[in-house]
């Protein structure tokens, strides 16, 4: 992942089995000049809010997947994003996060309505219709803020990955796809198929809380 200014976090793929990023912990998205929260939120869109605290840190993350909990829509994204217990611009306001062991959470999608969909950067969308698992080796690709659309292939499952400051994630998808700040919460998909959401890497690797797990631990469904 990347630390709170932005730097590069310098990481190398030790095995499949554990992954350390060292350097620093895991931090929200810093914010990147031009980006600008869409009034419709699709997944890989830019989502941005300030911390609380002194100076008022602006964070910028990437939307994930458009879900619903007893018939109330919510947006899926990073648990490092959303640990920070505040509204998200024209989105709406954290409702829980999860973070580290695992690496997810989620905001009230107030204006959101429709299917849930990926924004692909091209002009087009990609309606997501069922969550999955993908295999080793399988080309999938990912939307964030800051590197858009991008695909690669999976380089392993369950993988753990280690930020430092005794943050660890367990369990995810990882892939050789190469991120930039503000790509944190992010979908990874294939066509139609959501697999997880971006929890961190660098320009080599890329790491997943697959989103199955994600589903099942909130009795979702996809939107």
């Amino acid at each position: 992942m990347f630390d709170r200014s932005g730097r590069r976090l310098v990481a190398v793929l030790l095995s499949l089995a554990t992954v350390t990023l060292p350097a620093g912990p895991i931090a929200s998205a810093s914010p990147r000049a031009g980006a600008e929260p869409q009034s419709t939120v699709n997944g890989g869109d830019a989502m941005y809010t300030v911390s609380p605290g002194p100076g008022r840190e602006p964070y910028y993350c990437s939307a994930g997947f458009a879900i619903v909990v007893e018939s109330v829509r919510y947006i899926l994204t990073a648990g490092h994003c959303t640990e920070h217990g505040l509204d998200w611009k024209d989105i709406g306001p954290n409702v829980d996060t999860h973070f580290p062991v695992t690496d997810y959470g989620r905001l009230r999608d107030v204006s959101g309505s429709g299917a849930g969909r990926v924004d692909l950067y091209d002009g087009r969308t990609q309606r997501i219709l069922r969550a999955g698992t993908p295999r080793v080796g399988q080309e999938v690709c990912k939307s964030g803020m800051s590197t858009k659309k991008t695909c690669g292939k999976v380089l392993g499952l369950n993988q753990t990955v280690n930020y430092g400051d005794g943050k660890q994630v367990i369990g995810t998808i990882a892939t050789d796809i190469p991120i930039e700040s503000g790509d944190s919460g992010g979908p990874l998909f294939s066509g139609a198929t959501g697999y997880g959401v971006l929890s961190g890497g660098n320009s080599r690797v890329s790491f997943y809380q697959p989103l199955p797990a994600v589903l099942a631990a909130y009795r979702a469904r996809l939107a």
